[in-house]
């Protein structure tokens, strides 16, 4: 999103005359501006706090930027820094969904399925909301070319006339959204709901890394001489050349690695393990490294469109309708520990799959526009 787009998408805010797609994207925004930053949050309020914060120093400045347009990219960045440090020392929480519910009555507010979103942020701290833009050319980064291709998907292609970069690039992929991109190696990624995925600008160096906090799913160029590496947590993994899968959210347990093809190295704390395709290896901070056999197509479901749930707790099956969905889940009383299993289109609407759980169970669900509480 360039200074003129912002300018004109903070004006309206002000004003009252945002969509609430535009009033999403500026949500975007801010979430990329934090993800920036080395500053954590202490929960969901203090962002929200902040969040107001800044909007509304913003929205003070915008007559006198109005008189002088160069002056606002650079206020902006002054107020995300200010806005920032007032928050310095705590803790972020990546994917609270806290501070955007809307409360409405179900009959009137059906929540819809997840659609395709992403903010890129250049090596130069430079951020394009991906679905906004026209398809083509979206910026030039080093030796690369951004493109949006017909499908809405980012391609990386080599520019003869730029220079390598050494920098990395972050994609950040919503509460509600999945993306694809194809990196400057030619490796290919698939990006799940609520998941940052940082990774080179360019195709130079002895490796490809990736950092990766959230769910991926990876096809692999082949480079013997350039490993590809992706980090997530105090788990490694190496690959030369491979199709896998890394469950890595920061609410979840363990790091769960699954192998569709080829040979993967994992490794925490010293342990290591080598994986062959349909295998799955399990991660934590304690030094947890278990491997075991596992259904592929089950656990990369979630990319063809569908929820597997295979034995599932309610707990792990409402976190996934959470992201997708872009709800927060609140329980009521005791809930006991009950497991599910079927597949389910992503395509539907909240409700349906909802009903459907609370046949299965004595769980009874009740929607109050982007919170769902779940009771017995």
């Amino acid at each position: 999103m360039d200074e003129p787009e912002l300018r004109d998408l903070l004006r309206r805010f002000r004003e009252g005359t945002c969509t609430e797609k535009e009033k999403e994207l500026l949500e975007l925004w801010f979430d990329q501006t934090s993800v920036q930053s080395d500053w954590k949050w202490t929960d969901a309020q203090a962002r929200e706090h902040t969040r107001q914060q800044m909007l509304n120093g913003i929205q003070m400045q915008i007559k006198e930027t109005d008189r002088h347009p160069e002056r606002l990219w650079r206020y902006l960045s002054v107020a995300a820094s200010v806005a920032l440090l007032m928050v310095a020392g705590a803790w972020w929480l990546l994917h609270s969904g806290n501070g955007r519910d809307r409360v409405a009555d179900y009959r009137q507010t059906a929540v819809k399925p997840g659609t395709q979103q992403a903010m890129l942020t250049l090596s130069d701290g430079s951020s394009v909301l991906v679905d906004g833009a026209a398809r083509g050319v979206l910026s030039r980064d080093g030796d690369m070319t951004v493109l949006k291709t017909d499908q809405g998907n980012l391609e990386y292609r080599k520019d003869s006339a730029g220079r390598a970069s050494g920098g990395r690039n972050t994609l950040l992929v919503p509460r509600g959204s999945t993306f694809k991109v194809t990196l400057p190696d030619g490796t290919v990624a698939w990006i799940n709901s609520a998941t940052r995925m940082t990774y080179p600008a360019g195709n130079t160096g002895n490796e490809r890394l990736v950092e990766l906090s959230g769910e991926a799913y990876f096809e692999v160029s082949p480079d013997k001489k350039r490993p590809f590496k992706v980090l997530s947590g105090g788990t490694e993994i190496i690959v030369t050349g491979t199709h896998f899968n890394v469950n890595a959210y920061e609410d979840e347990e363990d790091v769960v690695t699954t192998l569709a093809e080829g040979q993967v190295l994992v490794s925490r704390e010293g342990k290591q393990a080598v994986l062959k395709p349909g295998q799955q290896a399990l991660s934590n901070d304690s030094g947890k490294l278990t491997v075991r056999g596992v259904d592929v197509e089950g656990s990369l479901a979630w990319k063809e469109g569908y929820f597997v749930f295979d034995d599932m707790e309610l707990r792990s099956v409402m976190k996934m309708i959470a992201r997708w969905y872009d709800v927060q889940v609140v329980y009521e009383g005791d809930i006991p520990p009950l497991r599910f299993g079927g597949t389910f289109s992503k395509s539907k609407d909240l409700d349906g799959l909802l009903s459907y759980l609370g046949q299965l169970s004595n769980i009874h669900f009740k929607q109050q526009g982007k919170k769902i509480m779940v009771k017995q």
